[in-house]
């Protein structure tokens, strides 16, 4: 009888060559203690990606999509094909540090009613990054876009009974130094239990880039399970490799958002979120724009026209028409 895989890990890839090939050579330093299989599935990359797995790492299990198909659908494509009692979800711009992934298999084996769960996430220079949070709220989000938190006494608020109610909230009062209970982790890197996804299903696709990890991360809890976050596995992440490269960010952001918001909080609450986001976004996209006209250098007034065009479109994905929640 064949033994299943302990853990498919899956990486999504656009146009992060060098990266991917740094995240797939720490994966193979682990590999040899663990049953694993490894899934990237080329989001319709130009710059050699899947030329580079098939050359360097023919042991990846590679899908080569024509164009990009998002986050969300890509990684469903290798998710239906997965044959591990775990699956880890796995950014191309990350490296794996240490034993993390036995550390975060441990972790799966030793709780069960664990739906998933994150680890540390270091930036490029070690500094801690942020990974685990509560799901998001109106007031959250009036907090992160008018930047209030700025003006919070962040060593005082980490102690403080007020800072332990807001624990969560916001990544910077999060604590990440002891293992936790948590409403979701990024997506950078998280591992599922197969009976959690088998049970909720897979990411919802109306996700093209950000948010899929949060929507998931609630329909496990939802149904039961927990999600939990521990500083014992490490991953360095260098933050944003591919969606930098992606002009429609911003725009894909607050779709994204007003989708969330709209699946899990109703009309109102998306209508309450648009009163939030949009006055910024419309401010930012007529400033830059008039730097843009009166701009007299070359470089600052294309700067300035590419920010104008980056707010409105974000401004245009606020209000435009949003999926039918499946």
């Amino acid at each position: 009888m064949v033994q299943p895989l302990d853990l498919s890990i899956i990486i999504v890839n656009w146009n992060a060559r060098e990266r991917l090939a740094e995240c797939l050579t720490s994966i193979e330093r682990q590999a040899g203690g663990l049953s694993l299989e490894t899934w990237v599935v080329d989001n319709g990359s130009a710059d050699g990606s899947a030329e580079l797995v098939k050359r360097q790492f023919p042991w990846v299990k590679l899908v080569v999509n024509e164009e990009n198909r998002g986050y969300a659908r890509a990684n469903n494509q290798a998710l239906r094909r997965a044959q591990g009692r775990y699956l880890l979800l796995l950014n191309p711009d990350t490296v794996i540090l240490d034993d993390a992934l036995a550390v975060m298999l441990t972790f799966m084996d030793h709780h069960p009613e664990a739906g998933a769960v994150g680890c540390r996430l270091l930036n490029s220079d070690g500094s801690l990054q942020p990974s685990s949070y509560s799901f998001p709220t109106l007031l959250t989000i009036l907090a992160s876009t008018y930047r209030l938190k700025r003006l919070l006494p962040l060593d005082l608020l980490r102690e403080s009974f007020l800072g332990r109610m807001l624990e969560g909230r916001f990544g910077h009062l999060s604590r990440h130094d002891q293992v936790r209970s948590v409403d979701f982790v990024t997506g950078a890197c998280m591992m599922v239990r197969r009976e959690a996804m088998e049970q909720v299903g897979l990411l919802d696709e109306n996700f093209f880039l950000y948010a899929e990890e949060i929507d998931w991360c609630r329909r496990m809890k939802g149904a039961g399970w927990k999600i939990y976050f521990t500083p014992q596995a490490q991953v360095i992440h260098h933050l944003g490799q591919s969606s930098k490269q992606l002009g429609e960010a911003l725009a894909l952001l607050y779709r994204s958002r007003c989708y969330y918001f709209r699946k899990h909080h109703g009309r109102l609450a998306l209508f309450l979120l648009r009163l939030i986001v949009l006055p910024p976004l419309l401010l930012q996209a007529a400033w830059n724009g008039v730097r843009a006209t009166f701009c007299t250098t070359g470089q600052a007034k294309e700067r300035a026209k590419k920010a104008c065009l980056r707010y409105w479109k974000a401004a245009q994905a606020c209000v435009s028409p949003l999926p039918s929640i499946p």
